[in-house]
């Protein structure tokens, strides 16, 4: 993952930076959403969802508010909330201009609300491995990620996943594979990232018929200190490598020259 592919197989990625809570956030959003706009992100959103309190005695439900800076084509997106701020994409290119699009946004938000320090930093992408016609899923993923999804021939297989969190330090890395087998569908996304409101490239919104496969990577550190892009910047070098890591380890050397 570290240099382009030809066919790579990257249909959504994000990164996400949580910080100091804005409890005046409606404030500095007019000049936040000037230089987004400025930078590329015109298509502007602000977007309330209801959210259940689970901390209280009795849980409730409150209205959380965010805002949503896309570019014209709905390939990428900023979303801001008093917490965090998410660079989304689906027009992933190389890891540079991925992790200079987040730096620049933090530097966006950093100029007008002053943030104080930064506590978690993740990286999380998903991969789709599409056989080719009269492949199998099993040409591109190890065995080892494949679960039991060719072990009943007897039986409709629905899903099979695998899933390999591991940690160091202050850092986690969640290797998951998702293999999956429907008549006719588009391309799966994990329940917690919906709903998604940027557009798949073309290769990858076509209907999906038969057995594919999902590899979900997320990869994140927490640890709170002094809000620094350097620092951030160098977290986040360290979250690709893992994430890097994992995914070689989770395919072929056929896959690769497939995607290379």
């Amino acid at each position: 993952m570290g240099k382009k592919m030809k066919n790579a197989p990257i249909y959504f990625a994000l990164a996400q930076v949580r910080f100091n809570p804005l409890a005046a956030l409606d404030t500095y959003i007019p000049p936040i959403q000037e230089s987004f706009r400025k930078a590329g992100y015109p298509d502007f959103q602000k977007i309330q969802m209801a959210h259940l309190e689970l901390g209280a005695a009795v849980p409730k439900t409150a209205v959380v508010t965010r805002y949503l800076f896309g570019n014209a084509r709905k390939t990428s997106a900023f979303v801001l909330d008093q917490s965090w701020l998410t660079f989304q994409t689906t027009d992933y290119d190389t890891f540079a201009p991925f992790r200079s699009a987040l730096l620049s946004g933090l530097q966006t938000v950093h100029k007008e609300a002053v943030l104080s320090y930064s506590e978690r930093i993740g990286i999380r992408v998903l991969d789709a491995v599409l056989p080719r016609s009269e492949e199998s899923v099993s040409k591109y993923l190890q065995p080892c990620v494949l679960g039991l999804s060719s072990s009943f021939p007897d039986r409709q297989l629905a899903h099979s996943l695998s899933e390999t969190k591991t940690v160091s330090g202050h850092s986690t890395l969640v290797s998951r594979s998702i293999v999956i087998s429907q008549k006719e569908g588009g391309l799966a996304f994990p329940e917690d990232l919906q709903p998604l409101q940027l557009q798949l490239p073309e290769r990858f919104s076509h209907q999906i018929s038969g057995q594919y496969a999902v590899i979900d990577t997320d990869s994140w550190s927490e640890e709170r200190d002094d809000f620094e892009l350097n620092r951030i910047e160098k977290a986040l070098d360290s979250l690709h490598t893992d994430i890097g890591r994992s995914f070689e380890q989770m395919v072929t050397p056929y896959a690769l020259s497939v995607w290379d």
